[in-house]
């Protein structure tokens, strides 16, 4: 990485099934499952993300924009 945190793409690797992102020191969430629109060109928020709370384990959905905007990506979270 470069040292900046960048916005993920919901169809790239860090939205892969079993991809951890956190909330907090030590609280994660887990990609599920992601859908959305076929094809290319569309927004981050046209597609939803399924995740799963590692602690409790209950799932929830978000759009991927808010997602992202909540949750940082495991390979962020040290970057700043």
């Amino acid at each position: 990485m470069n040292g900046k945190i960048k916005f993920h793409k919901a169809t790239g690797p860090a939205f892969e099934p079993g991809q951890l992102w956190s909330y907090d020191v030590g609280r994660n969430v887990a990609i599920v499952k992601v859908y959305g629109p076929e094809g290319q060109g569309h927004h981050a928020s046209d597609y939803t993300v399924l995740y799963r709370n590692v602690t409790t384990g209950e799932y929830h959905q978000k759009d991927a924009w808010n997602f992202q905007v909540r949750y940082t990506h495991q390979a962020d979270r040290f970057v700043r």
